[in-house]
């Protein structure tokens, strides 16, 4: 398949540093540039539209935005002037085991044919009233242990958010949300 660099922002050019320059201002000069092919391509930013530019985000399924305030300078660590604002999902899903060293639900879905698919671990979201919870039911549940998990039987349902699935099938990114009675 035919692939696009998608440039969405410039930090060097001619020997010069514009790091310290405002975000739209670097947005103006990588805008200027004359590209080597059409391998590659500038991102086009939206502005005073975020929200409504967020809604069509969501209508298609995409994953989410990226906002930035267009007088900051680049940084290079997380920042209040640079937020990802991401299109979660949500799935149910049957806890069938957990890690033995460090936090760690093992989680399945039934497939077409109604018969559990392995689809990832949620290591995110759970507080220690959700653990305590867990571990109060777990114990009566176990079928087997390997040298880093315990298996379940799978009678534990909890609610996920995810960003999406991946390509093979899995989990991308989830966070627990709440267990489902």
């Amino acid at each position: 398949m035919p692939a696009t660099f998608a440039i969405f922002d410039i930090l060097h050019y001619k020997d010069r540093d514009l790091r310290k320059l405002p975000l739209i201002e670097r947005k103006v000069i990588l805008h200027s540039l004359v590209l080597p092919s059409s391998s590659f391509g500038i991102l086009h930013y939206v502005e005073g539209a975020g929200e409504a530019l967020y809604e069509q985000i969501e209508a298609r399924g995409m994953e989410g935005v990226v906002g930035k305030r267009k007088d900051s300078h680049y940084v290079c660590r997380r920042s209040k002037d640079c937020i990802k604002v991401i299109n979660w999902s949500c799935t149910n899903v049957f806890i069938t085991g957990y890690k033995k060293s460090e936090f760690g639900w093992l989680v399945a879905v039934l497939d077409a044919s109604g018969k559990l698919r392995p689809v990832g671990v949620i290591e995110h979201g759970p507080n220690q009233n959700h653990k305590q919870a867990f571990r109060s039911v777990c114990k009566q549940l176990v079928t087997g242990e390997d040298k880093n998990h315990v298996y379940l039987q799978p009678r534990i349902q909890a609610r996920v958010k995810m960003r999406s699935w991946t390509k093979s099938g899995l989990l991308r990114t989830p966070v627990f949300e709440q267990f489902i009675v």
